[in-house]
């Protein structure tokens, strides 16, 4: 009875990555990426690519910024992401720098289990992508009010090839990091 419970749930777990995306998985500060689960191939394999555009070199204080994400690879037919924005040092190290602001239905800002730090990530809406071989996603960041310390952003990407399970996916992951400016 146990063993049938939990082959039941199991396709559901498997599923929940595509329309809930667990958060924490950017691999920033310490923390997992989907690879944990989507581990069947290697870490940043390089027939795909992950990139991180509208980032700046020096933020603005209260500033507004468009920050697009791409994950591209030949056989992708589903794909996913997640990205965080922290404080790389200083008092604040580790914690929320900026808010995100979701631009369309294909992206959530979404809270750690503890509610400390937030993450931008696709919806189950934002997991098709119009033709094979490229997800993409565009997002608001507003930059902190305070320029306390440098903003590190962590990104994971999953090329998913469509099955709803983890095997057969590539996880890709990138790191971008912005100065303060001037108040």
């Amino acid at each position: 009875m146990i063993l049938a419970a939990a082959m039941c749930a199991a396709p559901l777990a498997l599923l929940a990555s595509a329309n809930a995306v667990v958060p924490a998985r950017t691999g920033g500060f310490g923390e997992m990426t989907c690879h944990q689960c989507h581990s069947e191939n290697p870490l940043n394999e390089p027939s795909g690519t992950i990139g991180l555009s509208g980032i700046p070199d020096t933020y603005t204080p209260g500033e507004r910024y468009l920050i697009t994400v791409t994950v591209a690879r030949p056989q992708l037919v589903r794909a996913g992401f997640q990205v965080s924005a922290r404080f790389e040092r200083g008092e604040r190290t580790g914690r929320n720098a900026g808010t995100f602001e979701p631009s369309d239905d294909r992206t959530e800002a979404v809270p750690d289990d503890g509610g400390r730090i937030t993450y931008i990530q696709h919806t189950a809406i934002g997991s098709t992508v119009p033709s094979p071989g490229t997800g993409q996603w565009t997002f608001a960041w507003r930059a902190p009010s305070d320029p306390a310390a440098p903003v590190v952003f962590h990104a994971a990407a999953n090329a998913a090839n469509g099955d709803g399970l983890p095997l057969g996916d590539f996880i890709y992951t990138a790191i971008a990091t912005s100065q303060p400016g001037a108040p």
